[in-house]
């Protein structure tokens, strides 16, 4: 379903993009584990929330109730842990936030995506024509003597679904 589609699209954009700066690679998650070790960049995707507007059309069974216009604001929160005696510690997380923009700003549009479970096809119209952004302060955990970085990403999406 489209909700499931538009989560795996963008951790797909996001999974393995290449930091400027460092030697690591942004992994992206949906669903974050239980314990996890931060070791690198983590983002993690969620659905956040949805506007639908259906269209009048032909109503009755699935694939034959209408179009429907959904506006996504789908979250991305951005979590790094960092060594505060690197020389670029005051670039490092700004360079992450700045290539997340970038990959997400340079999808191309408009595109069909297919639920990889339900095989439901939906087009993306849009992809990031608005942003908010969280840049929360920095923080430092008391026993671990590093940096914790974080940030909330709030991405627009418009998605059309003839189902």
């Amino acid at each position: 379903m489209p909700l499931n589609s538009v989560q795996l699209y963008l951790q797909s954009i996001l999974d393995g993009l290449p930091i400027p700066g460092t030697s690591t690679a942004l992994q992206a998650q949906v669903t974050p584990p239980v314990v996890q070790d931060l070791d690198g960049p983590i983002a993690f995707v969620w659905g956040g929330s949805m506007r639908t507007v259906r269209q009048t059309g032909p109503r009755g069974a699935p694939g034959q109730a209408g179009f429907k216009h959904q506006q996504w604001d789908a979250d991305v929160w951005l979590v790094y842990l960092t060594n505060p005696d690197d020389d670029l510690v005051d670039q490092e997380f700004p360079l992450l936030v700045d290539a997340v923009l970038a990959a997400l700003w340079s999808t191309p549009e408009p595109l069909f995506i297919t639920d990889p479970t339900t095989g439901l096809r939906t087009q993306l119209l849009s992809v990031g024509e608005e942003y908010r952004l969280e840049y929360t302060p920095v923080h430092t955990p008391a026993t671990l003597r590093m940096l914790y970085y974080s940030a909330h990403l709030t991405v627009s999406l418009y998605e059309a679904v003839n189902a």
